[in-house]
């Protein structure tokens, strides 16, 4: 045998072992993964169980909790969710408390350090011993729950075996912390810009600042009819482009779009529907990832009485989240209102100083030092100031689980009272109810302001805001309206007393929840079929103006000739859609930065532009002022020619040529595991599949590749069989389960789905250990 032989047999025979080691850690991993499956059949006796129970699934994974009260059904949810999503769960309270370095190491210890300045881990452990005692009993049994399920796995979570890692025991207080996150994921975005907005109107003064950032216009759909009387352009004595150009340094940053707000509701009372019941229809719009956030739910109890429960749930919480209980149905958009001010720190305002270690894997602890003033946690500074955030979700009182007793509500105003009692983040509710009520109000509690006057009126709040918790009498509704109509897009939602009590954190521009509102108002009457249509129009009513300018601006006859066969909807094989929308996009932009270039140069603040620049650069784009033309261009024709020239470019060096520029190749989803976003190559296994999607802003139908409806539930109290739910990213946070994914199809096709359980094909039952 020659030395090339022995080569290639010595070669074959670590071809052969790379291969057998391959297949043994292959077997590993799949073991390990199996080990780790919830259970979805078979008997428990278990000492934390107090009575008989059972837990059915169906099809898609629904979860139907069989139990004697409130008491086991909240030990069973939390044996489930320990099960299912105990990860997801853990990632939600480290995210709140600032503690993922301790689980993925330094990667996360600028994270830890942002979320350390809130202190939510010590704010939660005082709301702890603050609550009722049947409030602390609810956690304590889901804990116990969580504790159990995690305990009856063959082994941990999966992840943690990935990680290298163990789970720590989940405790009652997380509960809260994951009520925490939700303030932050809410409402985190609108603190942070309102501090910058707020130093613009410093820098412009008030004048000027309204006129770039009108407060609404004809865009509004407010609950009450109310409208924003229009401003004015800037004068070329507020704001001369031309004449600044060639004195201050351009601004380099760039807006792809104005930020994602999200979620929709609508209702209708039971004077529209054919069994005389109010109507809900609620997607929430939230960023998509594997699992989905929300875990879905039918719980049925025996006492006090029969009654029956079914939405969806939140890992890491006892109760629902949205749903109907029979008589009583409910859902939320956020609400943007003004939760938060932003208070410069002046002497003497008292300094107290507190220190955070975060724990980090495989490294040293980080100390945060966190300085606290009466209004909150010193958080900015800018122009050698200091400013501390007076934000709600900080004060006392501001975080529980009262909001689980809506599960218990008999009508309207039942579910009202006891949103107005919640401590969550500041929500519209939407309620309709079995004798056929139907109404919108705030959910979570709301301040009174500082002289009852909307903040923005001043710059910075020079004093902390009184935080005293409004009686429910006092906070903003809206029950049985003539039109027996309500609806939210994220819009602003009242005109005077309301509207200031409500304040603006930045709501949205208004055209969704037109768009909405002129649905319903095309209808007498409505089933469910009706009302889910609604969910999935994707007529792009807001973007036909810039349709119109886009072909008065056209460079050539094949753009012109795409323009005109748009179909004026945002759907996935539409060239024109997504040329139109890049247009304004691309306009909004340029007049942006040109505007406030000019006037705020020494701005060292990334401030963009929201939706509601739109009503100034239309204003301009009709008035064309010579002031308002970015210096580069000689007249507002060539400006215009010259943004969409710029934008055809664009689009055919990112896709070859316009005809592959379609909006679906541009809207594509990218619904990830949070371990994919790390190893990319483990998304074949774990992401869903990559599809094109309908829809976008300033539409029902919101859709972007990782943001949009992470439900959509249409339901009457009473009628529950007849009702309709999907969502994307599935019900099972463990691949191997047969939940994994599951209805994610029928979200993706806007097939209705059912919203109460189907056939149960796996059944768990629970007895007490004697």
């Amino acid at each position: 045998m020659t030395w090339f032989s022995k080569l290639l047999r010595a070669l074959a025979w670590v071809i052969v072992g790379l291969v057998v080691l391959a297949f043994i850690a292959a077997i590993v991993v799949y073991l390990t993964l199996r080990a780790s499956r919830p259970q979805l059949d078979g008997a428990l006796t278990l000492a934390g169980i107090k009575s008989s129970a059972e837990v059915t699934r169906d099809l898609l994974g629904v979860a139907t909790i069989k139990a004697r009260d409130t008491s086991e059904a909240a030990w069973i949810l939390g044996f489930v969710h320990g099960q299912e999503r105990f990860f997801e769960m853990d990632l939600t309270r480290r995210s709140a408390a600032g503690e993922l370095s301790e689980l993925f190491g330094g990667a996360t210890i600028e994270a830890d350090k942002e979320k350390r300045l809130h202190r939510f881990r010590a704010r939660m452990n005082a709301a702890w011993q603050a609550l009722p005692s049947e409030q602390r009993s609810e956690l304590q049994r889901y804990a116990d729950g969580v504790a159990s399920g995690l305990a009856s796995l063959g082994t941990k979570p999966w992840q943690y075996t990935f990680l290298f890692a163990e789970p720590s025991a989940w405790q009652p207080t997380d509960s809260l912390l994951v009520v925490a996150e939700m303030y932050s994921m809410l409402q985190g975005g609108g603190y942070s810009s309102a501090f910058n907005q707020a130093a613009l109107r410093e820098t412009v003064g008030t004048t000027l600042y309204d006129k770039l950032r009108p407060r609404g216009g004809t865009w509004d759909a407010a609950l009450d009819g109310s409208v924003v009387a229009p401003v004015s352009l800037p004068s070329g004595s507020e704001l001369d482009v031309r004449k600044a150009a060639a004195e201050v340094p351009a601004i380099t940053h760039a807006q792809s779009d104005a930020p994602a707000v999200g979620s929709n509701a609508w209702a209708v009372g039971g004077a529209l529907t054919q069994h005389g019941a109010g109507m809900l229809a609620n997607d929430m719009h939230l960023s998509h990832s594997v699992p989905n956030i929300w875990f879905r739910a039918q719980i049925e109890l025996t006492t006090p009485t029969k009654s029956r429960t079914v939405g969806v749930s939140l890992p890491g919480l006892p109760g629902m989240v949205a749903g109907s209980n029979g008589e009583v149905a409910w859902g939320f958009t956020n609400s943007y209102g003004r939760w938060y001010e932003w208070v410069p720190v002046t002497a003497p305002m008292p300094i107290t100083t507190h220190v955070e270690t975060i724990k980090v894997k495989g490294g040293d602890e980080v100390s945060v030092t966190v300085r606290e003033t009466a209004a909150g946690p010193i958080l900015k500074s800018w122009q050698g100031r200091e400013f501390a955030l007076d934000w709600l979700a900080h004060k006392p009182g501001a975080i529980d689980i009262h909001f689980t007793n809506i599960a218990t509500a008999r009508n309207v105003d039942d579910a009202i009272a006891t949103a107005h009692l919640s401590g969550m983040p500041h929500q519209n509710l939407h309620v309709v109810d079995r004798a056929g009520n139907v109404a919108w109000t705030i959910a979570g509690k709301m301040a009174a302001r500082v002289t009852g006057t909307d903040s923005l009126t001043s710059e910075f709040m020079n004093t902390p805001k009184p935080h005293v918790w409004l009686d429910s009498p006092a906070v903003p509704r809206v029950k049985n309206p003539p039109d027996h109509r309500v609806y939210s897009g994220n819009n602003r939602k009242l005109g005077g007393v309301g509207g200031i009590a409500i304040g603006e954190g930045g709501p949205d521009l208004g055209a969704r929840a037109q768009q909405i509102r002129d649905r319903l108002r095309a209808r007498e009457k409505f089933d469910e079929a009706a009302l889910y249509a609604i969910a999935h129009d994707t007529e792009a009513r807001f973007l036909k103006r810039w349709a119109t300018l886009a072909e008065s601006a056209s460079p050539s006859a094949e753009v012109s000739a795409l323009l005109k066969s748009w179909n004026g909807r945002a759907d996935v094989d539409q060239h024109g859609y997504r040329l139109v929308r890049a247009f304004r996009v691309q306009v909004m932009d340029s007049l942006w930065k040109s505007w406030l270039r000019a006037g705020a140069p020494k701005l060292k603040l990334d401030v963009r532009w929201d939706a509601r620049f739109e009503y100034a650069a239309w204003q301009a784009i009709e008035a064309q002022p010579l002031h308002l033309l970015p210096a580069s261009h000689a007249d507002w024709t060539s400006f215009l020619q010259a943004q969409f020239a710029s934008v055809v470019k664009e689009q055919i060096a990112a896709n070859g040529s316009l005809q592959n520029a379609t909006w679906g190749a541009r809207n594509t989803s990218r619904i990830r595991h949070p371990f994919s976003r790390v190893i990319p190559q483990l998304g074949t296994f774990l992401d869903m599949p990559a599809a094109q999607l309908s829809g976008d802003n300033n539409m029902p139908k919101v859709a972007s590749p990782n943001f949009g409806a992470s439900q959509r539930m249409v339901v009457a109290p009473g009628h529950e069989e007849t009702g309709i739910f999907t969502m994307p990213g599935g019900q099972s946070g463990h691949p191997l389960s047969p939940f994994y994914g599951a209805g994610h199809s029928e979200w993706l096709s806007d097939k209705p789905a059912p919203l109460l359980a189907g056939t149960p094909l796996h059944t768990l039952t629970f007895t007490p250990k004697p």
